[in-house]
């Protein structure tokens, strides 16, 4: 199944969305290994482009910019750009799924703005 960001009908007029994935129990960044960052951060089944800019890892899904950047709290993740909520929240998903394969804790996602 691949998601294609363009065909979602936005629920609300959001241009920056943030959220956080950080380890459950103690809540830092879940560390991966800089050569796997692209596999991890890049949700399967997601039609999105790796791209420069801001943050350790950037795509572009559809219209819409995500930027990953490992900070002391967790990574943090922002879409920049046209975003149904939803959408937004299952991309965090698909990727904190992946993280916590690859990093073998219990990790979680938390929206911040």
């Amino acid at each position: 199944m691949t998601v294609h960001l363009a065909a979602v009908v936005l629920v609300h007029d959001v241009t920056v969305v943030e959220f956080l994935i950080r380890t459950q129990d103690s809540h830092p960044w879940p560390a991966i290994p800089r050569d796997r960052i692209s596999q991890v951060l890049t949700p399967r089944d997601w039609d999105c482009a790796q791209v420069v800019g801001w943050g350790e890892h950037r795509l572009r899904c559809g219209e819409t910019e995500i930027s990953l950047s490992g900070e002391d709290v967790g990574w943090h993740v922002a879409f920049d750009g046209p975003i149904a909520l939803d959408a937004a929240e299952r991309f965090v998903a698909a990727v904190t799924a992946q993280v916590q394969q690859e990093v073998r804790e219990t990790v979680e996602w938390i929206q911040i703005s």
